[in-house]
């Protein structure tokens, strides 16, 4: 999305009646969704929400489903495959951007990981 429709979109929205704040953030969001799927990622989990601290797993399914998991680095794919019943504790690093306290190495999509409560349950 260039700067052109993101400005035509923005006034469409204005226009519709949101206000100013509220459609520069869809306009943001849509931008960066739209700049994700171009990169050859594919379709993109939706974010989950982590706190610092949270413990959590990589969804090996969804990461190797990307279209460009071939293309990544051999280092990250051994990594990954190795580590798909680890648990991990959460590093935020930007919202949504994920980084493993015990392999700060790699980030992640907040989409491509699983809280081990989700996992084992409550209870656990």
């Amino acid at each position: 999305m260039n700067r052109e429709q993101k400005r035509s979109l923005e006034k469409k929205l204005r226009k519709i009646g949101h206000n100013k704040t509220a459609a520069a953030e869809y306009v943001k969001s849509a931008a960066t969704l739209d700049t994700i799927i171009k990169s050859g990622s594919g379709v993109v989990s939706p974010p989950k929400s982590f706190s610092e601290g949270d413990k959590v797993m990589l969804n090996l399914e969804r990461i190797k489903a990307r279209k460009n998991y071939d293309k990544m680095s051999d280092g990250y794919k051994t990594f990954v495959e190795e580590n798909a019943d680890a648990v991990f504790t959460a590093h935020i690093e930007r919202p949504n951007t994920i980084s493993l306290k015990e392999e700060p190495r790699w980030l992640f999509w907040s989409g491509d990981l699983d809280a081990v409560s989700e996992i084992m349950g409550d209870g656990e």
